[in-house]
């Protein structure tokens, strides 16, 4: 008995200093992460790989070293000739984008100014007592934009730092890959240790599932976005937004994201054009909202079809929850993670069919 009242009063203790020093163990979590980042790196970039060298394989009929040599060399060349045709054309794009944001806060500054020379807003702005905070806004344009370079080049080490890790990350996933069968093996058997073996079953099962959801999704919208970033690049030449090649990577990019993906593509296009010309900021904005729709309606049921077969609800939540702890991983993972959680939902409904139908009666 008195064992047990230690034993209670001991976690008690770790749990009362564990909450008291949350921020430093959230520290320890958070250096451990990046620690660790490179590895995870590894394993997604093997993750991706892992069909092209199947295919490799089963081709050419192939062994395994030289398939995945051949993938590497195949990923390189792609990456090469993305270097070649892409960045520099990004480059120049983030080059002019940045040399006209002085001419933008200007435009930005006159165009407030001659909205607040307007007798009839003027009269509505006073009224309501907003005025203050319009000027004092104006007065600090010039300070938010010293604070969005600063920003912006805090963010360039950030990447750079990403780089090294990514880079890391490739060399980790070569050992990943050459070793997949005994990882795939070994996780097994520690799954089997640690749980029960039924449970163990269950678990190996989940995974299986969440992962041929993981392949049917991104794999076939990553094709999508592909086709949707090329249309993007020839819509917006022909109606010659501003940085149309930059605009029409980001609208590639996002639009991998369910729902919310679209709406930045086009609300980035609108802020790149506004500034230049409103009105070629509307056609730029209605442009690629056509496109979204052509997506929507077409391009994405097409592709997709029922493959996740989530309804847009469940998937919008999703979005919004995945966003929230896990950033754009988060979101982009979200509609697979749903369609997995609807896969045992249905499951769970048609194990206690007699409740639901009892319930259905109430």
């Amino acid at each position: 008995m008195l064992l047990l009242v230690l034993l209670v009063l001991s976690i008690a203790l770790i749990g009362y200093k564990l909450i008291e020093n949350y921020n430093y163990f959230f520290n320890i979590i958070g250096k451990l992460w990046s620690l660790l980042l490179p590895v995870v790196y590894g394993l997604i970039i093997a993750y991706i790989l892992n069909p092209l060298v199947k295919f490799i394989q089963r081709k050419f009929k192939i062994k395994d070293g030289i398939a995945i040599l051949s993938s590497y060399v195949l990923l390189i060349v792609i990456l090469v000739v993305v270097a070649i045709f892409l960045i520099p054309n990004m480059v120049n794009s983030l080059i002019d984008l940045t040399s006209n944001i002085p001419s933008y806060i200007k435009e930005c500054q006159s165009w407030m100014n001659s909205l607040l020379n307007n007798k009839e807003i003027q009269d509505i702005i006073t009224s309501t007592g907003i005025m203050d905070n319009i000027n004092d806004l104006i007065s600090k344009i010039g300070t938010i934009s010293v604070s969005i370079l600063e920003g912006a080049i805090s963010y360039v080490v950030t990447i750079s730092s990403q780089v090294v890790k990514l880079f890391i990350g490739l060399l980790i996933s070569i050992y990943v890959l050459i070793d997949k069968d005994r990882i795939i093996r070994e996780s097994k058997k520690l799954t089997f240790l640690v749980v029960k073996e039924k449970r163990a079953v269950k678990v190996i099962e989940a995974i299986r599932i969440y992962h041929s959801m993981v392949g049917a999704y991104i794999g076939i919208k990553a094709i999508d976005s592909t086709i949707i970033g090329f249309m993007a690049l020839i819509l917006l030449t022909i109606v010659k937004s501003e940085y149309a090649f930059l605009l029409a990577i980001i609208v590639g990019i996002t639009n991998m994201i369910p729902y919310f993906g679209p709406f930045i593509g086009e609300v980035v296009g609108f802020l790149f054009n506004v500034f230049v010309s409103p009105s070629k900021g509307l056609i730029v904005f209605l442009v690629l909202l056509a496109l979204q729709q052509f997506d929507g309606w077409y391009l994405d049921p097409k592709l997709i079809g029922d493959k996740v077969g989530v309804r847009p609800l469940l998937i919008i939540v999703a979005v919004l929850i995945g966003g929230g702890f896990f950033g754009a991983l988060g979101m982009l993972l979200a509609s697979p993670t749903a369609a997995t959680i609807k896969i045992y939902y249905e499951r769970l409904m048609i194990k206690n069919k007699e409740i639901i139908k009892n319930a259905e009666k109430v």
